[in-house]
């Protein structure tokens, strides 16, 4: 038995997503106004936090997760690029960690020896 969603209900959730979207923008914008860095680095983190929270299923379309790493790049890569824009070693710092987390991805694969065994 499926069970339908009311019109009210459709409704309210548009308008709830409404004005999130509405508040996140006013507040992109008045971080942008005290500083084009605070606000680019809000969206940039707004991005790399609903890469990593958001997880399609191991059975998902393939596209879906070349979405989730595309954002997750995308956010790393524009708060990268604040740290450079901001002070060069920090800029450095993310390269690094980024190179550190590629390592760590790379040397931990349990599941792929357990078979071997």
């Amino acid at each position: 038995m499926t069970t339908q969603r009311t019109s009210w209900a459709l409704a309210r959730e548009a308008a709830g997503l409404f004005l999130t979207a509405f508040g996140l923008l006013g507040v992109l914008g008045a971080l942008g106004a005290l500083h084009w860095a605070a606000g680019l680095s809000s969206a940039m983190a707004g991005l790399l936090t609903t890469g990593i929270l958001i997880r399609p299923k191991p059975t998902a379309a393939r596209w879906a997760h070349i979405a989730r790493a595309a954002v997750c790049l995308l956010g790393y890569g524009g708060l990268t690029g604040c740290a450079f824009a901001l002070c060069a070693p920090l800029g450095w710092i993310g390269v690094s960690l980024a190179v550190v987390l590629v390592g760590l991805w790379l040397t931990t694969r349990e599941h792929e020896n357990e078979g071997a065994a």
